[in-house]
């Protein structure tokens, strides 16, 4: 049996905006494209200059962030950076900034949705009213960047869209081929997407948009961005959110087994879900539901079903879709009925269009950003050459999750990669000084496992809060509750520290 694995099953970021979901008839997937036509320029809020400035980085961060208008209500700004910090004076590259202006802004919150691969830029344009608070947009400058590599950012750009579509099907590249492909197409770029590259980054973002001391929301892979610039820059960091939290002690393997186990108790709540829920066709218990969905992916597997725009809805397809409902539970419904429409009807174009959803298809055939190949471009930096017996895995990977665990795997070796690993994993620095962190745990987050959120918290030290929010699905903030939004709000604003051991 070959390895049936197309993208990868797991990106490490929180869901696109929810409150446009599909509830029955399909929708129309929004452009995320960042155009800056007719651009006004803006004065920019000139803050007070950092302590210190790392030697040989001074003009760097002299800059002025040179607002202009742009997608009506936003600002767009773009920064230069070195491409290799270790030679300041060599190539540069620019990176992409949006901003939210606050009327009564008290400064500026960095915001990162995670990936490694997800734009920052377009969550701030997308879901700026629909993600953030009323009171955190009246009262800080929502700041969203593009890390190096992706979207605006001097982008990692390997596949085309029809090679991402054959990879979704079930014939993706190997880590050799994706490799060669991206080194032909993206020159020397493709040796600085770590993550550290990132958070040095990010501390000029600091200090361009005139800010002391950072203000930071990272969620899921951005929690690690965010450790990262706390061990580099310990007396920068101000108030830092880190929703989703990675425990960047682990390695790629043991990431991708926790998760496959969690991937597979959030389908045993789903299964559950839909069983009570009166329209769903998986009755009969778990383990009946269960065995439906494996008759499914069987079925697709040996007759794939033909969509409208000419595609084929392989099994490989299927188990995007129903990754959707478990990364947001706001998606259960839509999954249902489209399930519905499968087993009643005998097409797939209402699970096409969830899982090109997932996988950031727009209605055009394109995509809508460089997500899929940024994301192993960074993670190939990032984690040491992992020595993965791949038999092995899929054996472990069919023992904690038998519905998913096959499809979660995919070539983890990096052995290939064009460009070598920097990357450690070693834990976080304990925050010192008037550094401080919140950091959130989801119980039924199965992209970022809940014991990843205590063991970064401990890693961090007293100076870190960890919240728990019960609940499903991945990441808690501006997608769970009130209880959530007030011990963000309160803590980023006021620098309220929740009481120990909250729970919402």
């Amino acid at each position: 049996m070959t390895r049936r694995t197309g993208l990868p099953a797991h990106p490490h970021h929180r869901p696109g905006a929810r409150r446009a979901r599909w509830t029955g008839a399909l929708a129309a997937a929004a452009a995320v494209v960042l155009a800056a036509a007719g651009c006004t320029p803006q004065p920019d809020d000139a803050g007070p200059e950092p302590a210190e400035v790392p030697a040989g980085l001074e003009r760097f961060y002299a800059q002025n962030a040179a607002w202009e208008s742009c997608q009506g209500n936003f600002e767009c700004a773009r920064v230069e950076v070195p491409l290799d910090y270790a030679e300041p004076d060599g190539e540069t590259i620019e990176l992409a900034m949006i901003r939210k202006r606050a009327p009564m802004p008290e400064g500026s919150l960095l915001v990162n949705p995670g990936g490694p691969g997800a734009s920052g830029v377009q969550l701030v344009r997308n879901t700026a009213t629909s993600t953030f608070s009323t009171e955190l947009r009246e009262n800080l400058h929502l700041v969203g960047f593009d890390p190096r590599g992706v979207g605006e950012s001097a982008p990692v750009e390997c596949r085309t869209d029809e090679q991402l579509d054959q990879g979704r099907a079930g014939e993706p590249l190997s880590i050799a081929e994706l490799g060669a492909l991206c080194d032909e197409k993206n020159g020397e770029i493709l040796a600085h997407v770590d993550t550290d590259s990132a958070a040095r980054d990010l501390d000029i973002l600091r200090a361009v948009n005139g800010d002391q001391d950072l203000r930071y929301l990272g969620f899921s892979y951005g929690t690690k961005l965010g450790a990262a610039y706390a061990d580099l820059f310990p007396e920068n960091v101000g108030r830092m959110v880190l929703d989703g939290a990675m425990d960047p002690t682990l390695g790629i393997s043991e990431v991708t087994l926790a998760q496959a186990e969690n991937f597979q108790q959030e389908l045993h709540a789903f299964v559950e879900w839909c069983g009570a829920e009166g329209s769903c066709p998986l009755s009969g218990g778990v383990q009946n539901g269960l065995d439906e969905l494996d008759q499914i992916m069987d079925r697709l597997e040996e007759e794939p079903i033909p969509v409208e725009d000419g595609r084929t809805f392989t099994e490989e397809e299927f188990v995007n879709a129903l990754l959707l409902p478990m990364y947001d539970d706001g998606w259960r419904q839509s999954f249902s009925e489209a399930l519905n429409e499968l087993q009643r009807e005998g097409t797939a174009e209402s699970l096409m269009y969830l899982a090109d959803a997932r996988s950031g298809r727009l209605d055009d055939g394109t995509y809508a950003d460089n997500s899929w190949d940024a994301f192993t471009a960074i993670n190939c930096l990032d984690y040491p050459e992992p020595r993965v017996d791949g038999a092995a895995l899929d054996r472990a990977l069919d023992d904690v999750s038998p519905t998913l665990g096959w499809y979660l795997g995919g070539d983890l070796s990096c052995k290939d990669w064009p460009a070598p690993a920097v990357g450690d994993l070693e834990p976080a620095k304990r925050l010192t000084g008037d550094a401080e962190a919140l950091v959130i745990g989801t119980t039924g987050d199965p992209a970022t496992p809940y014991e990843w959120a205590e063991s970064l918290a401990e890693q961090l030290g007293p100076n870190a809060h960890l919240v728990t929010y019960e609940g499903h699905g991945h990441t808690a903030y501006g997608r769970s509750n009130d209880c959530i939004t007030r011990a963000v709000d309160d803590f980023l604003l006021d620098g309220e520290a929740p009481a120990e051991g909250l729970t919402c």
